[in-house]
Parts: structure tokens; sequence; C-alpha cells
């Protein structure tokens, strides 16, 4: 399969791509239309080559990407958040979120495919771009763009087999394009295998990428494009994942490697390299400037460079996303609770905690600045609300791409062009702090000032009531760790995948639906206990008595103009009983706190086709197995 009929197909189908889209990254590439070329053709010059690694950076985005189904659909239910809240449901989105995807299921499928596209559009460009004349003999500057482009490749790909494997563990794989492959119908691989293969090529990236501020000594902006940093982080993503718990493709119980803290000492020592360098990356001061004035403004090159990892999204058929709109707030009448908040989750913050507010909505903007109360079962996810949507995005006009006002409040607006997180710089603070309370048998005082550092973040730099206290034994801080990580990145997609690799999915899902049910089934005045759970700290001390939270809450719907998008429009305590009157006049008031149907309905959905021992790997698509009879099915499908 070399011939050039061959070559030209899958280039065009790359450049087509690459010449249309994903303009989000806008300083990277303003490329022009490219028609039929071969390998030599694009390889052949710099501009070329820069397009050619354009179009695998592309099959990250996009719906099939992560611009909703891996995003938003992969990675549900977990106890944080749950995808809809119909019991029983026929969608297909949510069976797969609750753990009843099937082989046929297309939100498996699409995914599944885009993914292995990505990996064969990097695949061409790790073979081609070393065999360069200008990478072997060009000018320094031109050497390092390409070997920059080189590392660039190496990250994409493993992303892509890093997401293929957590999700469905052991997979085919191949790691030169398909036109040198002899036999394209391969059986399965090691999950392990492939992840030891991925350290390896992450390692030599590093190698070859600049960091994210010595990207002008190759030619380069600040982009959205990966540096050494994302190497490395994404280099103790994958050794974490390696050391954890897996789930053999034959079932059973989760397994783990006899020399899973090898692995751990891989992750520490890469967060440990990327901490020492704080120029490069740190937390920015304020959790909510992090999405609201840059995530959701459309730039994710924030100062002090938190972002360290995005799948970044454009204007155009096929790379756009639906966040903000399957996912986020409602607003207008459009969009909202795709994903809900669970009250077990909203309870886990304390009052103070800032990050409460960014991440959890209980209201939702019906026109203009008026906003309306919602019970506690339609809390809408944040991070990605509508109403701070800001900033240019791109639209076509006349064939080409510009730069036009976003129209955030536009009710026929589909695509909002941003980006998903997919590492950032409060990740490998608690990634070290993890590994070295794992390492070392028990927190050392740097893993404590990890966390703090977190947690005092989340607290908007000061703690107007006591500052928690960090446990010092290795099994208290571990649980400490688990909650805070909870608590820093919910609606990330990042919950789920923590808990498998901790061995802890089972536990989390079963003592979460026993609080959900005991408040479902509850009265006014027998609320239960959200808290006292096993596997990480418990929640605030209010919150194990119940009775102490409101029944009803009462709220104004219309803020001045000057705070209008960070307008809450409740006047009681979440965390304190309230008043159980009429409301005065100029108030309306919500039922929180009410059992009832709608609570068992949204009760009953949450992951209800969990099955410990099969479901946390997803089946393999039916399609790929009915054109391979190498290729075998999880267990249980």
């Amino acid at each position: 399969m070399k011939s050039g009929l061959y070559k030209t197909t899958i280039i065009v189908s790359m450049l087509s791509i690459a010449s249309t889209t994903f303009l989000s990254c806008k300083k990277f590439l303003s490329p022009e239309a490219t028609s039929s070329f071969d390998t030599e053709f694009i390889f052949d010059n710099i501009p070329n080559a820069r397009k050619g690694l354009l179009g695998a950076y592309n099959s990250l985005a996009g719906d099939y990407g992560y611009g909703i189904r891996i995003s938003g659909y992969w990675s549900y239910d977990s106890d944080e958040m749950q995808k809809g809240t119909n019991s029983p449901t026929t969608d297909e989105g949510q069976l797969l979120a609750k753990y009843m995807g099937i082989p046929s299921n297309l939100n498996i499928t699409n995914p599944f495919n885009q993914m292995y596209q990505g990996i064969e559009r990097a695949n061409l460009c790790i073979y081609n771009i070393p065999k360069m004349n200008l990478y072997l003999n060009g000018s320094p500057q031109q050497q390092a763009q390409l070997q920059r482009m080189y590392g660039e490749a190496l990250v994409l790909r493993a992303q892509y087999y890093y997401e293929l494997c957590r999700n469905f563990g052991d997979v085919p794989v191949q790691w030169q394009p398909s036109q040198f492959e002899k036999d394209l119908l391969k059986p399965r691989t090691s999950r392990d295998t492939i992840y030891d293969h991925l350290l390896d090529d992450l390692k030599y990236a590093e190698t070859l990428m600049p960091w994210r501020t010595e990207v002008g000594a190759v030619g380069d902006q600040i982009d959205q494009r990966f540096t050494k940093g994302t190497a490395k982080a994404l280099r103790a993503k994958i050794a974490l994942t390696r050391g954890g718990y897996e789930l053999p493709v034959t079932g059973g119980p989760l397994v783990r490697a006899e020399n899973y803290k090898d692995y751990y000492k891989i992750a520490h020592d890469e967060c440990a390299e990327i901490i020492a360098n704080p120029s490069q990356h740190g937390l920015l001061p304020s959790y909510k400037a992090l999405w609201k004035n840059y995530l959701l403004a459309h730039n994710t090159n924030d100062p002090a460079g938190e972002f360290i990892m995005v799948a970044s999204m454009a204007a155009g058929s096929g790379s756009d996303s639906k966040l903000g709109i399957q996912t986020g707030t409602k607003m207008n009448g459009t969009g909202g609770l795709s994903v809900a908040v669970l009250p077990t989750y909203f309870y886990m913050f304390d009052s103070t905690d800032l990050r409460r507010d960014i991440t959890c909505v209980p209201s939702e903007v019906i026109f203009d600045t008026i906003k309306i109360g919602h019970a506690i079962s339609a809390i809408h996810d944040g991070k990605f609300r509508r109403e701070w949507v800001t900033n240019p995005g791109f639209v076509f006009s006349s064939g080409k791409a510009t730069e036009s006002a976003l129209p955030a409040t536009n009710n026929s607006l589909q695509n909002m062009q941003l980006a998903w997180p997919l590492i950032r710089f409060a990740d490998v603070l608690l990634w070290y702090a993890e590994t070295e309370n794992e390492l070392n048998g028990a927190p050392t005082a740097a893993a404590i000032d990890a966390v703090q550092q977190i947690n005092l973040r989340g607290h908007g730099g000061s703690y107007k009531e006591n500052a928690p206290v960090i446990p010092t034994t290795k099994d208290g801080f571990f649980k400490f760790l688990v909650k805070e990580r909870m608590l820093e990145f919910g609606d990330e997609g990042v919950r789920k995948y923590d808990l498998m690799r901790w061995g802890l999915m089972a536990t989390a899902i079963a003592e979460t639906r026993a609080r959900m049910n005991a408040w479902a089934t509850a009265t006014a005045t027998n609320h239960p206990s959200f808290t006292s759970y096993s596997y990480m700290e418990d929640g605030p001390a209010y919150a194990r008595d119940a009775t102490q939270l409101p029944t009803y809450l009462y709220y104004v719907n219309k803020p001045s103009r000057s705070n209008a998008d960070d307008f809450n429009p409740f006047l009681n305590s979440f965390y304190h009983p309230g008043p159980t009157t009429s409301a005065p006049s100029g108030q309306t008031r919500v039922n929180w706190w009410l059992g009832g149907s709608s609570q068992l309905t949204f009760t009953n959905s949450f992951a209800m086709g969990f099955t410990a021992g099969k479901t946390e790997l997803m089946p393999i698509p039916q399609t790929q197995r009915d054109v391979n009879p190498n290729l075998s099915q999880n267990f249980g499908y």
C-alpha cells in the first residue's frame, strides 16, 4: 500500500481540514488551501510540514473529539455530576454516560475512529519530519522549528492512544503510517505495553520541545501549541494511570502492577521539574479569572501558564464544539443541564469555597440579566456558562476566516469555539502531592504545601474561617487529596478517571447512590447526611445534620447592570435553615430541599448501568470488529 494514490488520499484528507479549520490557534497557522500532494511535497518545507501537523491537532476538535463526545459523554457519571436526569432514558449519549453503552452506539464508534484518525496523522509527521533535509541540514532555527513539530506529533499520538487505552483497555496499535504496514487487521496490544512506549516517546519529546516562554527562540509566538511542559505533564499523567488500578479486558477484579511505585516515581520527577520552573507554569491567583477571563474569553494563554494542555476548537464544520451549549448553564431558553451537578457534590464545598459558585450554578438567565433560581435537583455545571463567553471568535466570510465578535447570547448559536482543558498546573501540584505521599509513606512538607496552595486559591487567597487541617498520615492525606481533586476539577472530565486509577469507582458510586436515595426519600424534617464517605474526607461539618439546611430558597431576579454576569440571585444561605413562609413582595421562593418523585427520578438515573468489573471499560465498536476478525471484545459486551 505504498502507491502515490494512497499517499495522496491521506494527505489531501489531512490538509483539506488543516487549511480550513482549527483557527483558534490563530498564532499557529494561517494556511492557504492545498490540493493533491504526496508526502514528499508536504514534508519538503516548513510551512507545509506545519500544515501536516495541524491536521494531527485537528483530531482533538469537533463533536467526536473533545468538543462534546469525549469531554461530555465519555467522562460521566461520577460522584460529582451526571449526564442528564432521565430514568429510564433512550438517549444514546445518556446511556453511554450511565454505563449502558453498547458496541453499536455511535457516541463510542465515531470518537474511537477519530482518535485513530489522529494517530495516523501524527504517525505521518513522526515518520516524515525527521527525514526532511531541513531537519538534518537546515539552519539552527529551522531545525529547532522542525524538532518542535516532531515533539508535538509524539505528544499528540500519546494523547490519542492514552484516551483509547483508559476507556477501552487493550487496543490495536501501530507506530508508523498505514502505508508501511503489511497487515492492518491487528489484534489488541496490552495497554501497559502501549503506556510504556508512550512514556519513552514523551521522554524523547521533552528534548525536542521548548518551554512555553521560549517558543520565540524557534520562530513562533506563544500560542496553544504543545510545549516541553505539555510533554512533561502528559508523561506524568500517563505514568500515574500506568501505576494505577485497571480492569482486565477479560473482566474481574481490578489489578495493579507490582512495580506501580516505579511509575509514581516517573510522575513525581516530571511534576517536580515543572514546579521547579515557575516562570513557565504556575497557578493563576484567581480561580474565577481562569474561566471567566481566559478560557471563556477564548484565551488559554493565561500569564501564569496554568493551562498546560488544551484541545482547541475553531469555527467550521467538524472542528468546533458544543461546550457551553450541551454543557454549561441554560441561557435565554437554550442549553444547560446536559450535565447535572449532584447535590452530594454541591455540599462537599464549604460555604467560603469560591470554587463552588464557579462549578455549580443553581440558576439560569431567562432574559438579558434576569435570572431565576432552581431546586437542588437542577444545578447546572458552571465552568462553561454562556453568560461569561466573550471576545472575538472566527466566522467564515467569502471562504476566508475573519475575526468577529462572538454573539454569546444568540439562541441559535451552536458553536462557541471553547477550548477543552486537558491538563492544568493545578493537576501538577496535586499529582506531585499524591506521589510524595505514596513514595514516602506519608505526606512531606512539600506535599502539604502543594495541596495547601490549591485549597487556599480556592478560598480566594485567605480563609474567612479556620483553615483546613491537612492530615499528616498517609491514608488521611490521601483521602484529603481525593476530595481536593474533586473540588478543584469539577466539570472538567477528570473525576471518573481519577476514581478508576485509584480503584475507587465502585465504592464512590455505591456510597453516592446511597446518600442520594436517602435524600430523595426524605421529608423536610428528616434530611439525611451527605457526608461520612469511606474513600475521602468528609464534607463540611454542618452537612452532617442536613436538618440544618434550608427547605426553601428565596431570590430576586434583577441585578444592577454593573454586576450582571456575577449576580447570585439567592438571599438566604445554602447552609443554614431559612424561612418557610411565602415569599415577600419582590422575591420568589423556590423548593430547594424537598423530596418527592422528581428527586427520586434524578437519583435513579445516576450511573444506573454501572457494573463493577465490567463497565469500567467501554465496548469496542462493533463496526471495527466487523471488518477486523482479530479484534476481540471487552468482557460482558
